[in-house]
C-alpha cells in the first residue's frame, strides 16, 4: 500500500489543535465530540464511557509529597554526619519503604479520587469488528485527547525526577551501609559529609518539582492530537482492507495528563473481558514529529518491559519498511496510558515518532503544527496498520 492516508491524519490533527484541550475545559468536550463525530461519521461503532477522576495525585501528592521526602532525606543524612547512626538508619529505612509508591503513582491509581477538583470526563471506544464471527485476537489502538502545559519543559521536568529518585536510593543505601556497618562492628563509617551534601542536591531537585504549575496552554499536536488523527487515518485504511480474524479498537482516552486515569478506568472495567494472551495494546503518545521512532521497550525503577512480542514485530514491519526505529528506557519522570495497562499483565508497548527537539517542546505553547510533519505521521500509520495486518495473519 502506498497511501497510508498521512493527509487524513494531518488535517485531523490540525482540526483539534484549534482546541486547549485540558481536562474539564470547553476545548476537551469540543474534541470528545469530534472524535466521537469522526469515529461515527466513518462507520465504526463507538461507546461512550464516561468516568470521575480528580488531580489529587498531581497537584498534591507529586508537587508536595516529593519534595516532603526530600527534606526528610537531608534530615537523616544530617543526622549520620552528626554521628547519629540509629535515628539516621530508621529514617532511611521508612524512606526506602516509600519507594515502591513512586512507582504505583507514577503507573496508575485512583488513590484520593475523592480528593482535589473532581472532574467528569469520558473515553471512546470505536471498533471494527473481523469479518469472521469467531475473531482469534484483539487489538486495541490507544490515544489520550487531553493536553496540558506545564512550568518546566519535559526533559528538565524528567531530569528532576531521575535524579531526584536515584539520587535518594544512593543515599538512603549509603547510610543503611553504614548503618549496618555500625551496627556490626561499632565503627562509623565516614561518609557524613558525602551523604548531606548528596541529600542537599537531591532535596532541591525534588524541591522544584513544586513550582511545576499545570496549567491550559499547550494546544498538544505532538501531545497528542496527532495520534489521534492516526488513529482516525488507520480506520479509514481498515475500511480498505478489513481484518479477517481480528477484532479493532480504538480507545481515547482522557485524564491521561493528570494521571492516566482514563486508562486506568477503562482497564479496570474492562479487564475481565479480556484474553491476555490474544490481546493486544499499541498506546501512541508524541506523535508526528520528525525524527526516529522510538518504541519504549522499558520503565520505572527497577525497569519494567514492555512486550516484547509486540516490539519484535514492530521492528520486523519497520525492517520492511525502511523505517528507523530506536528503543528508550523511561526510567521515571513520564506517565503514558500502557502503564497500568502493562501492571495488569497485558500485552502493550509504546510508540513515539519524534526526536529530542520534539521532546523539548511537549507541555509547552510551542507544541503546535509547527512541529508535526507528515513523515512522522505516516511512519506511525505504517506501524499501526501493518501491526494488524501481521496480527490477522497468525494462526
Amino acid at each position: 500500500m502506498d497511501d497510508y492516508r498521512e493527509d487524513m491524519a494531518y488535517q485531523h490533527t490540525k482540526q483539534l489543535t484549534q482546541w486547549y484541550r485540558f481536562i474539564g475545559s470547553e476545548g476537551e468536550e469540543k474534541a470528545r465530540r469530534y472524535i466521537y463525530g469522526q469515529f461515527t461519521g466513518l462507520g465504526i461503532e463507538c461507546k461512550r464511557e464516561p468516568f470521575k477522576c480528580s488531580d489529587f495525585q498531581a497537584k498534591y501528592v507529586l508537587r508536595l509529597g516529593l519534595p516532603i521526602l526530600g527534606a526528610i532525606l537531608v534530615l537523616a543524612a544530617y543526622f549520620y554526619m552528626q554521628n547519629l547512626i540509629i535515628p539516621s538508619l530508621i529514617i532511611a529505612g521508612s524512606l526506602l519503604a516509600c519507594v515502591p509508591l513512586i512507582n504505583i503513582f507514577t503507573s496508575g491509581t485512583d488513590f484520593g479520587s475523592s480528593l482535589g477538583t473532581k472532574y467528569q470526563t469520558e473515553n471512546l471506544i470505536g471498533y471494527m469488528k473481523a469479518r469472521n464471527p469467531t475473531p482469534k485476537r484483539t487489538v486495541y489502538i490507544i490515544s489520550h485527547y487531553d493536553t496540558k502545559s506545564q512550568t518546566f519543559r519535559l526533559l528538565f521536568r524528567i531530569s528532576l525526577y531521575i535524579i531526584g529518585l536515584i539520587g535518594g536510593i544512593t543515599i538512603i543505601l549509603l547510610i543503611s551501609i553504614g548503618g549496618i556497618i555500625y551496627l556490626i562492628t561499632t565503627n562509623v563509617l565516614n561518609i557524613g559529609i558525602i551523604v548531606f551534601y548528596g541529600a542537599i542536591i537531591t532535596c532541591v531537585c525534588l524541591g522544584l518539582l513544586f513550582f511545576n504549575r499545570t496549567g491550559n496552554k499547550s494546544v498538544g499536536a505532538t501531545d497528542n492530537a496527532a495520534a489521534v488523527g492516526v488513529q482516525i487515518a488507520i480506520i479509514r485504511n481498515l475500511l480498505d482492507f478489513p481484518p479477517e480474524n481480528t477484532d479493532v479498537y480504538f480507545l481515547s482516552t482522557s485524564a491521561e495528563e493528570i494521571g492516566l486515569f482514563g486508562a486506568l478506568a477503562f482497564i479496570k472495567q474492562h479487564e475481565t473481558e479480556l484474553n491476555k494472551d490474544f490481546t493486544y495494546f499499541l498506546n501512541y503518545d508524541v506523535i508526528g514529529g520528525k525524527g526516529k521512532i522510538i518504541l519504549h521497550t522499558k520503565y520505572g525503577l527497577p525497569p519494567k518491559s514492555t512486550s516484547k512480542e509486540i516490539n519484535n514485530l514492530l521492528f520486523k514491519i519497520a525492517k520492511e519498511k525502511n523505517l528507523d526505529v530506536g528503543t528508550q528506557y523511561m526510567p521515571t519522570g513520564a506517565m503514558a496510558d500502557h502503564f497500568p495497562i502493562l501492571k495488569r499483565g497485558f500485552k502493550t508497548t509504546w510508540i513515539q515518532t519524534g526526536d529530542r527537539k520534539v521532546t523539548t517542546k511537549i507541555h509547552s505553547p510551542k507544541d503546535n503544527m509547527d512541529l508535526i510533519t507528515k513523515e512522522g505521521l505516516r511512519n506511525a500509520i505504517i506501524l499501526g496498520f501493518e501491526f494488524i495486518q501481521e496480527i490477522d495473519k497468525k494462526p
